[in-house]
Order: structure tokens, then sequence, then C-alpha cells
């Protein structure tokens, strides 16, 4: 039995509990229990691009012509990869939660971010369904693409007008309406208490309930709490190379249609920002999901046995993939914003999270963009999205480090000030590069969480996820 501080106990206990119940078919009337828990604990509906398992075009960014390389050519991303594990680790943990009576999970609503859609869809049935025998919990696709296609040029009008993408009559309140959105806002209306919304993958989904949604479904929204975002002038780096803010990257214009809307101001934003996300995936801090690190209930029953071994097999060749790469295997990312809704249980504080205000900063310039400066072929001088000069962190300086070439697929941040921030909710050329709309909005104010509360608080992170990541 692990160690646990006394704020804790009660989740050791309550976790006993459920070990003892999961041989049996105790789920079949939760849907009416669910209704008569108390509201204390949290409801979540959980928006992911769950990829544990798969080998997939990252991002399944074959259907979309994309720039990948430093002299800005097109090409097709055929890349197949070993997928992110730490989406799947998540899911498991939140059902393992919920079984334990700590939250009710409304409803998961797969979205294309680490892979395409569909095999996104068997990923998250596999975990729900088999894994945890879950058939009371609603699973529903949600979007199969960003809200705009940010690798191409703006659509134009026969007359040359742009087409919009914000705003009531825009392209993305037009069409942006999937059966994963549906969903959500049914369970919103459905549920008699406050409910959290995790954002673990791209802002598509979030972003469109809350542009569409009736303000009376809106009011049930208690925080969206999101795996995103930099400090400014913050590197991310993992064992000293750059990394990408990915579910950024995959939709960066959602990112700004959330944090622009004014119907969604009311809403808390937490942002669990790559300062504190990003400690445990470097070396000398690191938490790998491995067999020596993750053991499971104890004592184990089949089924337990069963998730924890199906989770360590899929996730090996990402480890093999990432370790090849960083030296180390991937630690965990979104188990955090899944932990954040736990915290106003036992009134325990665990991350430092801090008043802020948040805004994307566009990175110039794709080779569409009229400021982009051409050579005496007419070929384009600097890297799309890495020029030279670049307002982005880490950009314009290609070759410093030996993963910096990937950032001309990055053509935005999402960034996090700690000081009063009274500019622009997007900053840079908008429109032309990107497709990112010109808001006439502020940066929005949000809760940034930066780091752990101190040694005693990353002891008990890990001990939560050792206990319920199985």
């Amino acid at each position: 039995m692990l160690y646990f501080t006394s704020r804790y106990r009660q989740l050791v206990f309550l976790s006993l509990v459920y070990i003892g119940l999961t041989a049996f078919p105790v789920f079949a009337d939760r849907n009416h229990d669910r209704e008569q828990q108390d509201h204390r604990i949290p409801a979540l509906i959980i928006s992911t691009d769950v990829a544990i398992g798969l080998n997939d075009t990252h991002g399944g960014e074959s259907l979309n012509p994309a720039v990948r390389s430093e002299t800005n050519a097109f090409s097709l991303d055929r890349d197949v990869t070993p997928q992110d594990l730490d989406d799947g680790l998540a899911l498991a943990m939140a059902l393992n939660l919920d079984a334990a009576g700590l939250v009710q999970v409304l409803g998961v609503v797969p979205i294309a971010g680490n892979a395409s859609l569909p095999p996104e869809m068997m990923v998250a049935r596999k975990i729900m369904r088999e894994l945890k025998g879950r058939e009371d919990i609603p699973l529903a696709p949600g979007a199969a693409g960003p809200a705009s296609q940010t690798y191409h040029p703006i659509p134009k009008w026969f007359d040359g007008t742009d087409v919009t993408v914000a705003g009531e009559m825009g392209s993305f309140v037009a069409s942006c309406r999937n059966e994963g959105v549906r969903l959500m806002e049914s369970l919103l209306l459905q549920h008699r208490g406050p409910v959290t919304l995790l954002a673990l993958g791209p802002f598509t989904d979030i972003a469109c309930l809350i542009e569409t949604a009736p303000p009376y479904v809106l009011r049930r929204v208690k925080e969206v709490i999101a795996l995103a975002s930099q400090l400014e002038g913050e590197s991310l780096t993992i064992n000293g190379l750059v990394v990408n803010d990915f579910n950024v990257r995959r939709d960066p214009t959602a990112v700004a249609l959330l944090l622009a809307s004014e119907r969604g101001r009311q809403i808390p934003i937490r942002l669990m920002v790559f300062s504190l996300s990003g400690q445990t995936s470097q070396k000398d801090t690191l938490i790998p999901f491995d067999s020596a690190t993750f053991k499971g209930p104890q004592p184990p029953t089949p089924e337990s046995t069963h998730s924890l071994q199906w989770l360590l097999a899929a996730a090996e060749p990402r480890n093999e993939f990432w370790r090849a790469i960083f030296g180390t295997v991937e630690g965990p990312f979104d188990q955090y914003a899944l932990v954040a809704s736990l915290e106003n249980q036992d009134n325990s504080k665990l991350f430092d999270c801090r008043d802020a205000w948040a805004y994307v900063q566009q990175c110039p310039q794709p080779v569409w963009s009229p400021n982009t400066e051409l050579d005496a072929n007419g070929q384009p001088v600097p890297p799309a999205y890495n020029a030279p000069g670049n307002s982005c962190m880490d950009h314009g300086s290609v070759g410093s480090t030996p993963t910096n070439g990937s950032l001309v697929g990055v053509p935005a941040q999402l960034l996090v000030s700690l000081d009063q921030d009274t500019g622009p909710v997007v900053r840079g050329v908008t429109g032309v590069d990107g497709n990112i709309p010109d808001f006439d909005a502020s940066a929005r104010q949000v809760m940034a969480c930066i780091d752990f509360q101190g040694d005693e608080a990353r002891q008990e992170f890990l001990e939560i996820l050792q206990t319920y990541t199985w």
C-alpha cells in the first residue's frame, strides 16, 4: 500500500471499495444513481484526441496539404508514427475515478487531433466499453478537422471578399455542430449541477459548444480546464529539445474563437501551462508509464490486470518512439487537467494557479501572405511561420536545436501573461496568415496553473496517478 498524506486517505479508501466491486456488473443502474450524487463531486464532459496504441499520421494531417519543409514546399504528411499515450491514460483514469465515486464522467467526445477521428473512436470504445465495461457513459464523435484550414490561404467569395470564420454568420458556426457537440449540450441540459469541460485535445468542439448552445445551457458550465498554453517568453523544451503546443497547433483558430467569444466570457477557463505540465516529462523529474512505476490496484483483480496490461502494451511503441528522440519515455500531460478537476475536494491544492491573461500570437508567415518576401525567381525567402525576427518563442532560429525545423508547422501560439494585459486577444497579422480572424476583443482573463505547490504536492500528484491509472 502506498503512503498517502491525510488529504488523500479518503481517495485510497474509496478506491479499495471500488476494487472489491470491479468483478461484478454494477453499472447497469448508474444512470439513475448519477443524478443523485453529491454536486460537490466534479461532473465532467471529456473532449479528447485519445489515440493510445494507434499508428497514424500525426493529427490525421494526410487529409490536408501542410507546410512541412524549410523551403516552404507543400507536402502531404505520410509519416505514420505511434501516437500519444497520455489521452488514453487520462480517460482510463477518469473512468476509475468515476467508478470510485470521486468524479462523474457524463460523456466522452473524441476529436481529431493526435490521430484521425475514426480510429480515435475505436480507442475510446476499447477503453470505455471493453476495459472498463462502461456502457452507461455516452460516447459520440466530435470534430473531424479544425475550425478553419490553417494551412491554406483564406477562402474568398467570387467578388474577392473573405469568407468570414467568426460570428453568428461565419463559417464556423454554420458548420461546427456535430454529434459530439450535440451530446455535450444535451448532457449540460440534463445534469442538475455544474459541469466541468475537460479540453484534452484541440479546442474545436468546446469552442463550437460555446458559440452555438443557448445561454441557459452555457450557465451549467462550471469551468473549462485545458491542457495547453505557455508563459510569455517561455521556451517549450523537453530534455533540451524544442517542442510545440500540439493542442493549439492543431486548431489555433478554435483557441482564438474560445478566448474572444462574448458568449463565453462568463465561463472560467483554467489553463495547465507547460511550465507545470512539462515538468514530469523531463529526465530529472520524469514520471514514466511503465510496469515498475504503475502496478495497478493491490490486490489486483482480473479486470484491473487486463486493463493495466493492455495500456502498458499499447503505450510501448510510443515510449520507444519518444525515447529515440528525447532519451526518455513520455511523461503525463492530460492527467494534469483531470487532477485539477479534483482540487475542490478536501480543499486540496496541488497546483500553483494564478490570475493571468491569455492571447494568441500569430507567427509570420505562410507563402501566401502578401508580406512574404520573394527572391528573383519569385520564390519565398523566409521559412513559413519561422521567419527571422519572429515574435513567436523559439521561432526564427532554424537549426539552433534539432527539432526547431518542425516549427514551420506551428502557425500560432497560446501565450499566458501573469501581468494584467489589455492588448488584443489575437496579435500579429491576422486573416491572411493562418486564417485566424481579427477579433475586436482584448486578452482573456484566465486561471493559469504554472507549477506544483511544492514537493509534497508533486508527490501527491504521483500517488493519485499511481492509484487510478490502470
